[in-house]
């Protein structure tokens, strides 16, 4: 099993062999078509994960702003990095990758994206893993202090023919098959039990995550597994989440839900479920950023009012000449700013944009552009600014 790493907008070519090409990635030819078939699959939008095409009579598959992990049905995973810092991915630039991941887990420990409480404390020796073995890390820290608070158990009720009486017997059962068999008991008893949907959720997300991570994590994998050797396998994965209780005495098990659905269920717009062997999670880097952004100002802008998308105001209001009722009072062009910051004297406007910017041509056009200024000359009498 291999871990290939990439950045945003890296390319991925098809070859005989997998191996680097500078800042691109040659696949062999079944890890490129398993890619292929996730794009086409119906649960995956392929405009937002990759971007399929031909370059110099060769097929090629772009990555777009999407970072995470795909798990390959051979066992490899590609990981998706962050563009910052793309340099190369060759071995002599493990300490660069290390440093993105590290930067990429801060992010989406802090904008949430990682369920549970267990994230806002991971290692930063987790940034020399894998990111698959990081999210599986931090699922498994949250089952591990699951079990010390407890492995939820329910009555289930058993009917067996036993040489024993236990619970009740069942008249018809005893008669139908032990009229001969006088030694044998027909019962039916209550039996308190771990076997239940939760467990059996967790247990299969163990088994899933074993067969997908390094040596280490297999090993805390194994450990944990130990406290469910009496629960079976969820052999309906949407009806044990579906069965999924909530109660005071199953208060512990909230916070591993969200990683049972990450891992399950295409609930939310992070994670992309292409197929059963090529699951994968992902999460949008712009949305991921956007949501960073203001976190950081807050804490700089502690006594002022920081908002975002704020759609209150609108470019302009128009004034019909006839009496028609319009929508919006006539107001035209909503603005909806990244950020909206109201200090004390002065209002700030900002737009947040996941961008690189290259400090060697700060002029240079695909970094600045000049906002395109509207004037009350330029509009007609009816149109007014707001």
């Amino acid at each position: 099993m291999s871990t290939w790493s990439v950045y945003e907008f890296s390319r991925l070519y098809k070859s005989n062999i997998t191996k680097y090409e500078g800042d691109h990635l040659k696949l062999e030819h079944s890890q490129f078509e398993a890619l292929k078939q996730l794009l086409t699959c119906s649960e995956a939008d392929h405009d937002k994960l990759f971007r399929y095409g031909f370059e110099k009579r060769q097929e090629v598959l772009v990555c777009q702003n999407y970072v995470g992990v795909i798990c390959l049905p051979c066992g490899d995973q590609i990981e998706i990095l962050p563009k910052t810092h793309r340099k190369s991915v060759n071995k002599e630039s493990d300490e660069s990758i290390s440093w993105n991941r590290s930067n990429l887990i801060k992010m989406l420990k802090a904008t949430r994206y990682l369920p549970g409480k267990v994230a806002e404390h991971a290692s930063l020796d987790m940034t020399k893993m894998p990111l698959l073995d990081v999210f599986i890390q931090l699922f498994l820290q949250e089952v591990s202090l699951l079990i010390k608070r407890g492995v939820a158990r329910q009555y289930e009720t058993h009917e067996s023919n036993e040489p024993f009486i236990k619970g009740r017997i069942l008249v018809s059962q005893q008669i139908r098959h032990n009229l001969v068999n006088k030694h044998h008991h027909f019962i039916a008893f209550d039996e308190l039990t771990t076997n239940r949907p939760e467990n059996r959720l967790i247990k299969s997300a163990l088994h899933w995550s074993l067969k997908r991570v390094t040596a280490k994590t297999q090993h805390l994998c194994r450990e944990l597994l130990f406290h469910f050797e009496e629960v079976t396998s969820s052999k309906a994965i949407w009806q044990d989440l579906n069965a999924w209780q909530r109660g005071r005495h199953l208060s512990h098990y909230e916070a591993i839900r969200p990683w049972i659905e990450m891992i399950f269920k295409d609930q939310s717009p992070t994670s992309v479920n292409g197929s059963k062997s090529m699951l994968s999670i992902l999460f949008p880097m712009e949305r991921v950023f956007e949501d960073y952004v203001p976190i950081c100002l807050k804490k700089q802008f502690q006594n002022d009012d920081l908002k975002t998308q704020t759609s209150s105001q609108y470019l302009i209001s128009h004034t019909p000449s006839d009496s028609k009722k319009r929508t919006n009072d006539g107001k035209l062009f909503q603005l909806k700013p990244d950020l909206h910051i109201q200090a004390e004297n002065k209002l700030i406007i900002g737009d947040t944009k996941w961008k690189v910017i290259d400090e060697n041509f700060p002029e240079s056009p695909r970094v600045h552009r000049r906002p395109v200024c509207l004037s009350q000359a330029t509009l007609p009498d009816s149109f007014k600014l707001s």
